[in-house]
């Protein structure tokens, strides 16, 4: 059985001049230890700033699911830094 993402929405990631497309999917997984994932080879500042983001977001009074978060960002091949253009 297949199971539709909580939220999917299109944004863009800046590589030189090019902004290339990026989807990017969440998910919560009920019943798993809390833990907010991120995948798709972002870079070390961007893990991080998924902890400023949760404790940002409790600190502004709202609860955070007491459940698995995952963040899906695609396409995978690029990395989630400034440093895309170096790579190509």
């Amino acid at each position: 059985m297949w199971l539709a993402m909580l939220a999917k929405l299109y944004t863009y990631s800046l590589l030189g001049i090019d902004a290339n497309p990026v989807e990017v999917e969440v998910d919560i997984s009920p019943g798993a230890l809390p833990k907010t994932i991120l995948v798709g080879l972002a870079e070390a500042a961007v893990r991080e700033s998924t902890h400023r983001v949760e404790r940002a977001l409790v600190n502004s009074g709202y609860n955070r699911p007491i459940d698995r978060i995952v963040i899906n960002l695609s396409p995978a091949r690029f990395r989630s830094d400034r440093r895309w253009s170096d790579r190509q």
